[in-house]
């Protein structure tokens, strides 16, 4: 019976929701929205995690500070050219912007581009390796599965059959972060600062009270042109706090709803912000041609409803973390496992046959790679075994086959014998004949001259033609020795260069094939690339 306790921190304010699964019920068992002051987050945790009994249960918690990104990839690309094109856009990018790629830990979706077929998106994402590691301090000696953005885990409480439905998560926390989900997958993140966080500072300047503040909000009913009765004056003595910033809010998610390129069917209102009473109406009044309603976590009306539904509506970002520490969404955006890039670690194959008991559990792309790995060692041991059988049946011939090379080699040694007393009467003409080798091997080390292959560059071009895009241009190629060969090329585009690099390689033209970084002049990417001729 696993449970999970999703922890969502933000400025001053902690959320959690601990969801227990028995079989395929899920309930939860505890929740609550909690204001701290930030020199007293780690005695919060642990109140949290005493109170809610979870010191040996999962634990799953946000990453915060997210740098979100967009790169493009051509789709035709193998994984791995895929990985290093994405990683020498983000080096670029982080040359331009003066980020140090070091201090930063990646993760990246890739999604298929709806405007260009032949293209891949990318949804890059990144944090502080620094703030991650004190962020899982906070929590040490507790038993914490997964760190992930809420922007992407927010997608687990909509349960939606894949290529279904377009819909859009306004998740409004201290700032609001918009997740577009199209064909059942998360295809963009928008983030508006715009949040609870100036609505509570603003109302904490009168109340002089984060907690008193957010009740405040919870007794607040706005004004609708359908709901004008249901309204109590004395209990919205904050509107003037408030609505400003949800105006903010509903525009821009009528821009993002207008902009999106396919049909939006459901826009969903979720986090803090829910607490002010009739703000799906709000935004239906703007939105009018999409329908808006609060986002209720989709195993709630199945389970025992100890709450109300908007309790657990403002908890829902922690319920959404518990889910993803319970095996919901995507793993690789969890940036607490070591980002491998496919490689096996110890984590990942427990993880991997745990899994092989839930035939229902949905397969990653570790999980392909682990089966693809135990499919060839399957043939690797029966090739292993017929293969043993033909040696020992051939060992036991060339047995055979020895003891008469032994007898012909005992009849030589007397004949090399004779052949000795010759070979030492000649040893002053050979002791000649190597001082003379030995000279001339002396004046050809001295020499400087390039061995270069006659025609390699004509022939090296008449294929790369073939190959090269039509905006990547050459400016320069030599042979510079032997079989190497070094190419210094152009283009308005990262991707067109990382393209041409990877055709290079694939094709087999060049070996070993290596490129710089590349730098941007004058709205022109340069970069260089070596490799050998095969």
């Amino acid at each position: 019976m696993p449970k999970c306790l999703g922890i969502y921190i933000e400025d001053n304010v902690i959320k959690y929701a601990k969801v227990d699964k028995t079989k395929d019920v899920l309930k939860v068992d505890a929740s609550s929205v909690i204001f701290y002051e930030k020199e007293n987050l780690f005695q919060t945790i642990e109140r949290i995690i005493r109170e809610t009994f979870s010191s040996k249960d999962q634990i799953a918690i946000n990453i915060s500070n997210e740098l979100y990104n967009y790169f493009e990839v051509f789709s035709a690309l193998k994984a791995a050219d895929k990985r290093k094109s994405i990683d020498l856009d983000f080096e670029l990018l982080c040359s331009e912007r003066g980020y140090n790629k070091e201090s930063l830990e990646s993760r990246f979706l890739l999604r298929n581009d709806r405007e260009n077929s032949d293209k891949n998106k990318v949804i890059h994402i990144s944090t502080n390796k620094e703030n991650l590691r004190k962020r899982l301090q906070e929590f040490s000696g507790f038993k914490v599965v997964s760190a992930t953005p809420i922007t992407t885990s927010i997608a687990n409480l909509v349960d939606l059959p894949p290529k279904e439905d377009n819909v859009i998560i306004v998740n409004i926390e201290n700032e609001t972060k918009i997740t577009t989900i199209i064909d059942g997958e998360v295809y963009d993140i928008n983030i508006i600062q715009d949040g609870m966080k100036d609505i509570l500072d603003s109302i904490n300047a009168v109340e002089n009270s984060m907690q008193k503040s957010y009740e405040c909000c919870r007794n607040t009913t706005i004004y609708t042109q359908d709901s004008q009765e249901l309204q109590v004056v004395e209990d919205n003595d904050h509107l003037e706090d408030i609505m400003p910033i949800l105006y903010k809010i509903v525009n821009e998610v009528r821009k993002i709803v207008d902009s999106t390129i396919a049909r939006v069917s459901k826009v969903y209102i979720t986090g803090l912000g829910t607490s002010i009473n009739n703000i799906d109406l709000y935004f239906q009044e703007y939105i009018s041609s999409t329908k808006c309603e609060l986002l209720k976590p989709f195993f709630i009306e199945n389970s025992s409803i100890k709450l109300p539904i908007k309790e657990y509506i403002e908890v829902s970002s922690a319920i959404a973390l518990a889910l993803e520490g319970l095996g919901y969404g995507d793993k690789d955006l969890n940036f607490k496992v070591k980002n491998t890039g496919g490689e096996i670690t110890s984590e990942s194959v427990s993880e991997f046959f745990k899994g092989l008991t839930d035939w229902r559990k949905p397969l990653n792309a570790f999980d392909k790679m682990m089966l693809r790995v135990l499919a060839g060692v399957c043939v690797g041991i029966i090739g292993y075994v017929g293969i043993s059988t033909a040696i020992v049946n051939q060992i036991e011939e060339k047995s055979d086959e020895v003891a008469t090379a032994t007898q012909t080699v005992s009849d030589q040694i007397s004949e090399i014998s004779s052949q000795e007393r010759t070979i030492n009467a000649s040893t002053t003409t050979y002791e000649t004949l190597i001082s003379a080798l030995t000279a001339d091997d002396s004046e050809s080390e001295s020499s400087d001259t390039v061995n270069i292959k006659k025609d390699a560059i004509p022939n090296l071009l008449n294929r790369i033609v073939y190959i090269i895009p039509r905006q990547v241009q050459i400016t320069s190629i030599k042979n510079t020795q032997d079989t190497h060969i070094v190419i210094e090329a152009q283009a308005e585009k990262y991707e067109q260069l990382g393209y041409f690099k990877a055709a290079l390689s694939t094709s087999g033209y060049l070996l070993n094939v290596t490129s710089t970084s590349g730098t941007k002049s004058d709205g022109v990417v340069k970069i260089t690339i070596e490799g050998d001729l095969p």
